[in-house]
């Protein structure tokens, strides 16, 4: 009984550890052919220009409405989190889309490799992009929108703009399921992306939007991101932004199980079907 709980243990261990290895792999892998395929100066500009536009596009036209100071960075802070979604989603949601696309999707969905270490290790890199771009839309929001940071406790700030980086990646993942079966995710990506504007507390409190939206809006990450770097901005400790980085947390862990449960399902489904091959 003994040697085989061991055996067991050392299974475990085995598929964990093997586990890692695909997504390390696939992590520097798909970094790598990211960095070749696409040239520096469009990483550059994804990083600085796409937050710089969508926070300066709300911005002027909130000025143009006669918004109060206030209402103007309420804005500015809330694009200048959500533009981190065409990283995190839009081009995590491609993954599936792109593999059909290069003809690679049937050969990567007959590997024994661990399917959830390889897909999250593939979308890895666009976490870090993701913070990147968020990062550069709160030094804008500070050097060019006139947002305060003097009272922000920047520990977190960092946190809560990981946590989101790597919360809307798992919508991203759980979208890529969907690419499995159809032609392309990106039509229902798009679709989502529009949605965290109008849902997610970006250019108006979550508390404006009638009763029966407002449930759907706390089930996206980002609305709980977004809520919790104002309050990281207005001073708030990490300490006490546990609570709303803990519902985010949570929230980001179900969108994960759903992905994974869309994938299998998926992936059964396009076996079947031969939607693999289908572009």
């Amino acid at each position: 009984m003994k040697s085989t709980e061991e055996a067991g243990v050392l299974s475990a261990r085995s598929r964990l550890q093997m586990a890692y290895r695909v997504f390390k792999g696939a992590f520097f892998f798909g970094r790598k052919g990211l960095i070749i395929w696409d040239s520096w100066e469009m990483w550059i500009m994804q990083i600085f220009i796409t937050p710089i536009a969508q926070i300066g596009f709300f911005a002027f036209l909130s000025v143009y409405l006669k918004y109060p100071l206030s209402a103007t960075q309420f804005i500015v802070i809330g694009n200048a989190l959500q533009a981190m979604s065409f990283s995190a989603v839009f081009a995590v949601a491609n993954i599936t889309s792109q593999d059909k696309w290069q003809g690679t999707l049937p050969s990567t969905m007959v590997t024994p490799a661990n399917r959830v270490a390889l897909f999250i290790g593939r979308a890895w890199f666009q976490v870090l992009l993701s913070a990147l771009i968020a990062g550069a839309g709160l030094l804008y929001a500070a050097t060019i929108f006139g947002v305060s940071f003097a009272q922000a406790d920047f520990l977190a700030l960092v946190v809560v703009v990981m946590l989101t980086a790597i919360a809307m990646t798992t919508f991203g993942l759980l979208i890529s399921a969907v690419g499995l079966y159809m032609r392309t995710a990106l039509i229902v990506a798009n679709v989502f992306l529009f949605v965290t504007m109008l849902l997610c507390g970006i250019d108006f409190p979550v508390s404006q939007l009638p009763t029966w939206l407002q449930p759907v809006a706390w089930a996206i990450p980002l609305t709980y991101g977004t809520e919790a770097v104002r309050m990281a901005i207005a001073g708030d400790s990490l300490r006490s932004l546990l609570g709303i980085i803990g519902w985010e947390s949570l929230d980001a862990l179900l969108v994960m199980l759903s992905g994974f449960a869309l994938f299998t399902g998926f992936e059964s489904l396009s076996r079947r079907t031969g939607r693999f091959e289908e572009y």
